[in-house]
């Protein structure tokens, strides 16, 4: 497998801070690099079980990963990823030069954001169209500076998403539903334990006039004996924006954009937060495989 690194950055994207609840806007994803936020945060993780390696020289010393790719993801003109941590998130164009793979599938270099030292990776899936996984131990590099250790130990992680965009809207409507996603985590809030979530479905219908995309659905997230509702957001205003809803409040939250699976299919890439009935919210992202209605 190949990669390589090259920081790519541009504040113009769409801000993704782990907060959330209330109506829903779209925010452009298309020319521009990544951006990063940081706060504190909380947990979210646990130790892999498969190994693993490094491949095109790598930043890690080694590591295991749970879960395998059917093939390594293949970037192109419109790849993007996207990260989502405690407290903040990175999201951008993805390509040959800025992103790397382990042999093990594990996503370790996206943009400028990297996993060094001996590492952990879980919920790895993915093929040449996409690739999803879950950073729990290792030493996380942001923005090629600012260094961020997990433990693995302490529930503690990084959710990655890299995807083919679209060029444009399909003329047929389209149902989601199924998919990958990745096992939540907790981010802050609430009076229970910290602890790794259980998991995350979820159907969308989107149909598509005059270059946009009207979208309805929601996903169910449950962890720590709770479930919470994460509404999307209500519309996609053009193939290479990303709408969100939630956002800039401490609620839940969500950020899809339609993303191309090859022959012809579509999914629909997923960031989301979600806050339970105790306070507590949860981070993960995942994709919901579409067919045409």
């Amino acid at each position: 497998m190949k990669k390589a690194l090259l920081l790519v950055s541009a504040a113009s994207l769409l801000l993704l801070q782990a907060c959330g609840g209330g109506g829903g806007d779209d925010a452009g994803t298309s020319g521009g690099g990544n951006t990063n936020t940081s706060t504190p945060g909380g947990n979210g993780g646990d130790t892999g079980t498969n190994p693993g390696g490094n491949s095109g020289g790598g930043t890690g010393t080694g590591g295991t990963g749970q879960g395998s790719v059917s093939a390594s993801f293949q970037p192109g003109s419109a790849s993007r990823y996207i990260l989502v941590y405690p407290g903040g998130q990175s999201m951008g164009p993805l390509t040959d030069s800025n992103s790397q793979q382990a042999d093990n599938g594990a996503m370790i270099t996206l943009s400028d954001n990297q996993l060094t030292g001996s590492y952990t990776v879980q919920d790895i899936a993915g093929d040449a169209n996409f690739a999803i996984g879950r950073w729990v131990k290792g030493s996380v590099v942001r923005n090629g500076g600012a260094t961020d250790t997990l433990t693995g130990t302490n529930g503690r992680a990084y959710h990655y998403l890299a995807y083919q965009g679209v060029s444009a809207f399909p003329d047929n409507a389209l149902h989601c539903g199924g998919g990958d996603f990745t096992t939540p985590t907790y981010m802050d809030g609430g009076s229970k334990a910290a602890t790794v979530g259980t998991s995350m479905t979820g159907t969308a219908d989107i149909a598509f006039s005059n270059g946009k995309g009207a979208l309805s659905g929601s996903l169910t997230v449950k962890a720590n004996g709770e479930t919470a509702s994460v509404a999307f957001p209500k519309s996609l205003s053009s193939p290479s924006s990303m709408g969100s809803t939630g956002m800039g409040t401490s609620g839940s939250s969500a950020s899809v954009q339609l993303a191309d699976t090859g022959d012809g299919a579509y999914a629909l890439a997923i960031q989301l937060t979600a806050l339970m009935p105790s306070g507590a919210r949860y981070i993960g992202v995942g994709r919901l495989t579409c067919t045409s209605n």
